[in-house]
């Protein structure tokens, strides 16, 4: 499953790189020369600026849309168009819809390495999941000079790049949602404390078990505002610990060129998002040659969503009315 772009686009199966670099700004002045190098940094400075905000102040997760669903008279798996955000802060918009041959993917991919499948007289059984990623592609060519190193463009050069996305069905259970903020989640006891090797309560997460202490010791009248008083200070102790990404190349997706950048973004940020997790997964021969698909159970809660602003803010009342 790959949004497809339209047929003059080139063969992008590795796709194209998105530098980002938000803290390099072009700075031009009047008389100077523009070239190829110009236009790059200039866009490479927009482009960061907007991953970073999209990465740290937002996170991951669907926006909308990008429901998983089987038809089984046609034997596919389909997703729906939406938009969702990876941990690198870039959007993953899916514009229509996308479908797989389930059968003729697992002739395809039945001989991968890790692959666990049961095979009884022929029905075929396995687990999988959907997830999808960001892919960039060169799009709209035009007629073109050679560069200035005297290699051919063949007269024609891509003027665009479309920034779109691979679905992917992947065999096996989706991963774990990842986080941030975890003493926050132990302090609104989603996460349990961390400790050392000895078995002891690290000394942050000790202090968030504390602060849920005090919360839930405090009055009716003041546990608000000790409630309040609890977020910052734990929060502050999060935001210390934050860490950034690891540089280098990306092995999951070989996304080399934008993953260059990593050390800009959140250390948890994933660079797939599991859409649904297709339990119960037969191919059952049909007597014709082919086969008929059937799925236990689509389970999409195991992706990530982002809520807007404007629907926490309407929240957020009640959940200080739940702390009375």
């Amino acid at each position: 499953m790959a949004n497809p772009t339209s047929a003059s686009d080139r063969d992008c199966n590795g796709g194209v790189p998105l530098p980002a670099h938000p803290f390099v700004a072009l700075r031009p002045h009047y008389g100077m020369l523009l070239g190829v190098a110009d236009f790059e940094a200039e866009q490479a400075y927009h482009r960061g600026k907007q991953r970073l905000h999209n990465a740290w102040a937002h996170g991951w997760g669907v926006l909308w849309g990008l429901g998983v669903r089987v038809d089984a008279a046609k034997g596919e798996v389909a997703v729906a168009p939406g938009l969702a955000l990876d941990g690198r802060g870039r959007e993953l918009h899916n514009a229509l819809p996308q479908c797989l041959n389930v059968a003729r993917w697992f002739e395809a991919h039945r001989g991968d390495a890790g692959f666990e499948f049961t095979d009884s007289g022929g029905v075929i059984a396995f687990d999988a999941h959907v997830r999808i990623r960001h892919h960039a592609c060169l799009t709209a060519p035009v007629p073109a000079l050679a560069d200035s190193c005297g290699h051919d463009a063949g007269g024609v050069a891509y003027s665009r790049v479309h920034e779109t996305v691979l679905i992917e069905l992947v065999p096996g259970p989706a991963p774990a949602r990842t986080h941030r903020h975890h003493l926050l989640r132990v302090l609104a006891g989603l996460d349990a404390p961390a400790t050392d090797d000895d078995g002891h309560v690290l000394a942050d997460d000790q202090a968030a078990l504390d602060a849920r202490a005090a919360i839930a010791a405090a009055a009716p009248a003041g546990r608000v505002a000790v409630a309040a008083a609890a977020l910052h200070d734990i929060a502050v102790l999060d935001g210390m610990a934050e860490r950034t990404a690891d540089g280098g190349d990306d092995s999951e997706t070989g996304d080399e060129g934008d993953d260059a950048q990593a050390a800009l973004f959140p250390a948890a940020g994933p660079l797939t998002l599991a859409l649904a997790g297709l339990q119960g997964v037969t191919l059952t021969p049909d007597g014709a040659g082919g086969s008929t698909l059937a799925v236990a159970a689509i389970d999409p809660r195991v992706r990530s969503v982002l809520l807007p602003t404007a629907s926490l803010q309407a929240l957020s009342g009640a959940l200080l009315a739940a702390l009375a």
